[in-house]
C-alpha cells in the first residue's frame, strides 16, 4: 500500500510540474488572422435578457464555426457588451458576415444591441473592407495593437 501511495505522490508531483513558456513578439505583418472588437449598447434591454441572448449567440457561433475564437464581456450594469471574435483570415470573416446577415439571429441581434464601435485588428483584405462597407458596417481598421503572446 505504501508503494502505491508513494507512486501516486510522485506521479502527482511530476504531473503538476509547470512548463516554462517563452514570450514571443507577434509579427502581424505575416499573419492573416483578423480580430473583431465590437462594443455594443444594449438599448435598455434587461441584463438577464442580454446575458441569455449573448450566451445563446456565443454557443450558436462556436458550434457552427469551430475555428472561430469568440468571447464576450457584459458590463456590470448590463448596459454594454463587448464581443471579441478572431478569424483565421478575411475570407472566414466575410463568411461569418454572410452567415450572420442571412441567419436566424440578425434581426434579434439588432433588437437587443446597437453597435457603438467596430474595430478590426489585423490585415483585413480589400474584399473584407468592401464587404463591410457594402453591408453598412462602419469599421475602424488597425493593423496591430502590439503586444506579446505566451507560447
Amino acid at each position: 500500500m505504501k508503494k502505491i501511495f508513494t507512486l501516486f505522490v510522485v506521479f502527482s508531483i511530476l504531473s503538476c510540474e509547470q512548463q516554462t513558456k517563452e514570450l514571443t513578439v507577434l509579427d502581424n505583418s505575416v499573419s492573416e488572422e483578423i480580430t473583431f472588437i465590437i462594443e455594443l449598447n444594449t438599448k435598455g434591454n434587461s441584463k438577464a435578457d442580454v446575458e441569455e441572448f449573448t450566451q445563446y449567440l456565443s454557443d450558436f457561433i462556436v458550434q457552427r464555426e469551430p475555428s472561430t475564437v469568440y468571447g464576450y464581456y457584459i458590463s456590470e450594469d448590463g448596459n454594454k457588451v463587448t464581443l471579441i471574435e478572431r478569424y483565421n483570415n478575411s475570407e472566414d470573416g466575410i463568411q461569418h458576415g454572410i452567415d450572420f446577415i442571412n441567419g436566424p439571429n440578425f434581426d434579434k441581434f439588432f433588437e437587443m444591441f446597437e453597435i457603438e464601435s467596430f474595430i478590426t485588428i489585423g490585415n483585413a483584405s480589400d474584399e473584407f473592407k468592401e464587404f463591410a462597407m457594402e453591408n453598412g458596417f462602419v469599421i475602424e481598421y488597425r493593423e496591430s495593437i502590439g503586444g506579446y503572446v505566451r507560447r
